[in-house]
């Protein structure tokens, strides 16, 4: 009895052991057989991104000499032609991009529920709040964050000191009229104020919104209009055209001292311009009892394609590809903002001044709505801005406008 009770035990331990390897996803354990697989992701990394991405794919690769990764960078119209090839069952395994085109990808059944390979509580416990709440659709996970980004404030330490940046909207104004005066030719803050994107901090600050899930537009809601104004209001104090390239211009040649920018722009600020930025959170709003402002907050992600010979490898690619040792590998060597939580609060991170700057911004910022319809905002808000900047419509009629022209786009993607 003692040696058929030890074989029981022996049987139960390698059981269990069994179980627990198949089970693995942080340490780069594999749901599939042995037999050779190859997973090809389609994304638009480019620059110093891809390297370290690169890395930690041929790092999966080695713990599996069975299973090949394949990169494929797609330059331009990346959902566009992968949301074709899809529907042609040529399309890639996994696809990487932002967060907004999430619900566009699953109304044109491009990608498959990831819940039975990558459960709700494994995201809400693995990454951050927004980051978490950006690979999740309708009730789904569709995949996984790896990185978070959203604008904010950064200052050229040479030319101003933080304590003398504004933290309200009231200040903010105040202070850009009063530099203009005391510097001619030179400007306080600039940011791209025609951009639908880098305003919606103002919007969603204010109290508005652009779209919600269920497609109500919200351009003409009184708080929209308030942010309207708002921006309107800076029109004397800031150049006449004043787009992402000329803002970054003006900041760069010390004509501007502080920028409204996002990660992306700061390797050339930092490095290539030799600027010394420091960093602070944009300001509150003062007439929506000192609400923070509300940027964006864009989550890069992975998701599984309909097209995935074995969704269960892709799965297990994706947690080893985000988990806390590969983020951590990652963000050191490109400076991105990491989803995974445990990344983010790692002390090498938290004292990084240009990731820990950037990632001060996010806590206060909103999710790029993930829904369908916010591609139906874009061209509309950005038209409505323009009017308002140029002055050729007041805010009120500008919004008013958009408005109209985003609820036809609505419509039009509801039928």
């Amino acid at each position: 009895m003692k040696r058929s009770y030890s074989i029981l035990l022996l049987i139960c331990m390698a059981l269990a052991l069994f179980v627990a390897a198949c089970g693995s996803s942080s340490g780069g354990g594999s749901n599939s057989s042995n037999q050779p697989e190859t997973v090809t992701i389609w994304h638009g990394w480019g620059g110093t991104y891809v390297q370290p991405k690169q890395a930690i794919f041929n790092a999966y690769m080695k713990l599996h000499p069975n299973v090949t990764i394949k990169l494929v960078q797609i330059t331009q119209n990346l959902i566009q032609k992968a949301t074709t090839a899809i529907r042609a069952n040529n399309g890639p395994d996994i696809l990487a991009w932002v967060d907004d085109s999430l619900g566009e990808l699953v109304d044109s059944h491009s990608l498959i529920q990831a819940d039975q390979y990558i459960s709700q509580s494994y995201v809400n416990s693995t990454y951050t709040p927004a980051a978490a709440q950006a690979v999740q659709f309708n009730g789904h996970v569709w995949g996984v964050p790896e990185t978070v980004e959203a604008v904010t404030i950064m200052y050229n330490k040479k030319l101003i000191d933080a304590s003398q940046l504004p933290t309200t909207t009231d200040q903010m104004l105040a202070f850009e009229k009063s530099y203009e005066q005391q510097h001619p030719g030179k400007y306080g803050i600039v940011w791209p104020t025609q951009d639908a994107y880098y305003n919606a901090g103002w919007f969603y600050g204010f109290g508005g919104y652009y779209v919600k899930p269920d497609g109500t537009v919200g351009l003409n809601t009184a708080q929209s209009i308030a942010a309207g104004n708002f921006i309107a209001s800076f029109r004397p104090y800031l150049p006449k055209q004043l787009d992402g390239t000329t803002a970054s211009s003006l900041f760069t040649e010390g004509k501007a001292a502080a920028i409204i920018d996002g990660p992306w722009a700061y390797d050339n600020y930092a490095n290539t311009s030799h600027i010394d930025v420091g960093f602070v959170t944009l300001p509150v709003v003062t007439a929506n009892n000192n609400t923070h402002a509300s940027p964006f907050v864009g989550v890069k992600s992975l998701w599984i394609t309909k097209n995935a010979k074995d969704p269960a490898l892709d799965a297990d690619i994706l947690k080893f590809y985000t988990n806390t040792a590969n983020q951590l590998q990652m963000i050191k060597a490109d400076g991105e903002i990491p989803a995974n939580k445990a990344a983010l609060a790692d002390p090498s991170v938290q004292n990084n001044p240009a990731i820990s700057g950037f990632a001060s911004q996010v806590p206060y910022g909103v999710p790029l709505p993930n829904t369908p319809y916010m591609s139906a905002l874009w061209t509309p808000v950005a038209n409505a801005l323009t009017a308002i900047w140029n002055g050729t419509e007041p805010p009120a009629t500008a919004l008013a406008n958009a408005q109209t022209a985003a609820e036809k786009a609505v419509k039009n993607i509801s039928s």
